[in-house]
């Protein structure tokens, strides 16, 4: 998709730090904070609803979820630090989860009067109260997606283990965003504050795939990979930056997003749109195809310019990282120009004129396992069965009908709200890169290609990715 331009004065003069605003890596990948949320009366409110005949553990099941949502509101990264801020959301989330399936039959808003008040991320005064339990799970998965991205964001990315973990890290928290959308699209609630609409949602998560999509781009360019593949790389990076910015780039988010966010997607926009045309730039050139490669370089050159300009008051490390890519695409596109215009002549497309670079998707949102929340005990334990009858040889027709019946299962009112068996556990960082073959293929491999590759590498994805990527580009 064409990445979106802005006027290099547009933030000249506005650029501030908001207190809810955490952008802790000097190289600019963003993290952001944790919802608060106003106390509420659960255990008082629901413990009239709990028959103790019924269900003798209801009343300590209530004071738990009332005790956890109290250490959830008072979560903070610079006090309990960031796992544990994971690790408490996650457990409020099964407990909360949990309720919803108890007290399925207790209207919130007219029979308990219980209501769930969450504050904007960005901008706290803002707040939005919902008598429902989809809205509590919906703002606990996002202080889980936030602990998620602050959580990568503090890994060294200058060591391969911390690179791993700052891409797991970021894949998760799109992850999270993703449930967030799913369980707000069940509820369709009137209001909503900023950070909980579907547009910022959606450049939450394309923000936070770009993140992991960078990690990978960054280790290509450490380990000296081919310019071929780090071109595909780059242009990944490049539309999920973009998508982010449309996103983001709303009346209503303008106003409540801080300013500094907004900057950070659009250097990052600007600078990928130059550097994937710099190492494009490099294929072009194997193939003598010179004139196209003075295109791409004229581009790359003028799109990281335009990120120079743009972060003149970020931090000095990330204004150097951005003026070494625009030092390096000048000096090719000078090379490159002389060259042609003293030898070989080649006529210079104008850039808008030429194919869109292939892209290497190498990330996707990763769903942790323990979201899928296993169904709780009911209230009632079922009557115990009558006792057997005298075993007698069983009719055909009668066994298969049994066979049959065993083979249904009835679902209740509030069996919807419990998910089925967990699915697997989510991939690592190595096997990211794709699940196996059929990623390959839908990369845009040929099946007999994809199966070599695989076979080549005993079975590792990654290296036969990096394999038919590689083969692509000669």
């Amino acid at each position: 998709e064409p990445v979106p331009r802005a006027d290099p004065r547009r933030y000249a003069g506005r650029l501030r730090r908001s207190p809810r605003t955490l952008t802790l890596d000097p190289f600019k990948m963003l993290a952001f904070n944790v919802k608060s949320t106003s106390p509420a009366p659960v255990s008082k409110v629901l413990s009239p609803f709990v028959d103790s005949q019924k269900w003798k553990a209801g009343a300590s099941f209530v004071q738990e979820l009332d005790a956890w949502r109290e250490k959830v509101r008072q979560l903070r990264y610079s006090v309990q630090g960031a796992q544990r801020c994971r690790d408490g959301t996650l457990h409020y989330y099964k407990l909360a989860t949990h309720a919803a399936h108890h007290f399925r039959g207790v209207n919130l808003a007219t029979e308990a009067k219980l209501s769930f008040r969450w504050h904007d991320t960005f901008s706290p005064k803002l707040s939005v109260a919902q008598p429902d339990w989809r809205y509590e799970r919906a703002a606990v998965l996002f202080n889980l997606a936030a602990s998620l991205s602050y959580l990568a964001t503090l890994q060294d990315r200058g060591d391969p283990e911390g690179m791993k973990l700052a891409c797991k890290y970021f894949q998760e928290a799109a992850g999270a965003i993703a449930e967030v959308r799913c369980v707000s699209k069940e509820g369709a609630w009137v209001e909503y504050t900023p950070d909980m609409t579907n547009d910022f949602l959606e450049a939450l998560e394309a923000l936070m795939l770009a993140q992991a999509q960078k990690c990978f781009y960054e280790k290509a360019v450490a380990d000296g990979r081919p310019h071929a593949l780090i071109a595909k790389l780059a242009a990944e990076c490049a539309a999920l930056y973009g998508d982010a910015w449309l996103k983001l780039d709303s009346p209503v988010l303008q106003q409540a997003i801080a300013n500094e966010w907004l900057a950070v997607v659009d250097w990052n926009c600007k600078l990928f749109d130059g550097v994937q045309n710099y190492y494009a730039a490099s294929v072009h050139a194997a193939a003598n195809e010179y004139g196209l490669q003075v295109a791409r370089l004229t581009h790359a050159v003028n799109k990281c310019a335009e990120a120079v300009n743009l972060c003149r008051k970020a931090s000095p490390e990330l204004q150097e990282q951005f003026k070494k890519a625009h030092g390096l695409a000048r000096a090719a596109h000078a090379t490159a120009k002389h060259d042609n215009d003293m030898v070989y002549f080649d006529k210079v497309p104008a850039v808008t004129t030429l194919p869109k670079l292939p892209r290497a998707a190498m990330v996707r949102p990763i769903r942790l396992p323990e979201l899928d929340v296993t169904a709780p005990e009911e209230q009632a334990p079922p009557p115990p069965p009558p006792a057997a009858e005298p075993a007698t040889a069983p009719d055909a027709n009668v066994a298969g009908l049994a066979a049959g019946v065993q083979s249904v299962s009835l679902g209740g009112a509030g069996d919807a709200l419990m998910p089925g068996p967990p699915p697997p556990p989510p991939p690592s960082f190595d096997e990211a890169t794709d699940a196996g073959m059929e990623d390959l293929v839908a990369m845009g491999f040929g099946r007999e290609a994809a199966q070599a590759a695989l076979a080549q590498t005993g079975g590792s994805v990654q290296e036969a990715s990096e394999i038919l990527l590689q083969a692509s580009s000669t």
